[in-house]
């Protein structure tokens, strides 16, 4: 109601009535153009109808927040098994949430709200093309062109890689020193790395690519180093490709 201009809008709860898959891949493009007879233009959030497993879906460009090519395959809830079936029959596997969250960490892609919550400033997350100086009023516009014309904010969201094999929890603090630089917002183990990774709103002066901190993880103290986003995947990484959790 607060930000209603003149047009009465009603909400009601539609989660049951749809059902939603995200392919991500090198080949999740043409995959679908495959199964479906059309594709979506490579603007982030072009859509266009399709048709799979005899369904009728709607076909919507990703934004890229694995970080790979995306296609999102929306349906009714009753056509899910028969799209299920469909994707699966064309070669598409299927993945859980533990490496969805690997791929979303790696590819430095915030969670609202564990990333970025209602205390985070928009400038606080290193993705230009987030916000737009240009068009008309929106709220916090006034905040977000201050802070470009006449200042700075004082904390970055950064990636931590740490060594080891311990992944560290949200709210555990990353430390430089005796003092505490940011806390872990969400963390995994990298499947690329192969090493623990987070996502942290780092301290200015500690937001470095290359800067070396540290992360309390239970009892410990895991050395670890602040990257920017995307985590770089080059570098030497230990030999054995799998979570210790897999062991």
């Amino acid at each position: 109601d607060t930000y209603l201009f003149s047009e009465k809008a009603y909400f009601r709860d539609a989660t049951g009535e749809h059902a939603v898959f995200l392919l991500a891949g090198p080949d999740a493009p043409a995959l679908v153009e495959r199964i479906a007879g059309a594709a979506p233009g490579d603007r982030a959030w072009s859509h266009v109808p399709g048709t799979v497993g005899g369904a009728m879906v709607r076909l919507v460009r990703g934004s890229g927040e694995t970080g790979e090519p995306e296609i999102w395959l929306l349906s009714a809830a009753a056509d899910s098994l028969a799209v299920w079936d469909a994707c699966l029959a064309a070669g598409a596997r299927p993945v859980g949430r533990t490496a969805f969250e690997s791929a979303r960490i790696e590819a430095g892609t915030p969670a609202f709200p564990e990333d970025m919550g209602p205390t985070v400033l928009l400038p606080e997350v290193p993705f230009a093309d987030l916000v737009s100086y240009t068009k008309g009023c929106y709220i916090g516009q006034e905040v977000i062109v201050r802070i470009r014309d006449r200042g700075h904010v004082n904390r970055f969201l950064r990636g931590v890689a740490l060594e080891g094999e311990a992944i560290p929890v949200a709210g555990a603090a990353v430390v430089a020193g005796d003092a505490e630089v940011a806390k872990v917002t969400s963390a995994a183990w990298s499947f690329v790395l192969k090493r623990p990774i987070a996502l942290a709103l780092v301290k200015r002066s500690h937001a470095g690519a290359g800067t070396a901190v540290a992360v309390r993880v239970g009892e410990t103290v895991v050395a670890a180093t602040v990257s920017d986003l995307p985590f770089e995947h080059g570098g030497p990484t230990p030999q054995d490709p799998q979570p210790p959790s897999a062991r």
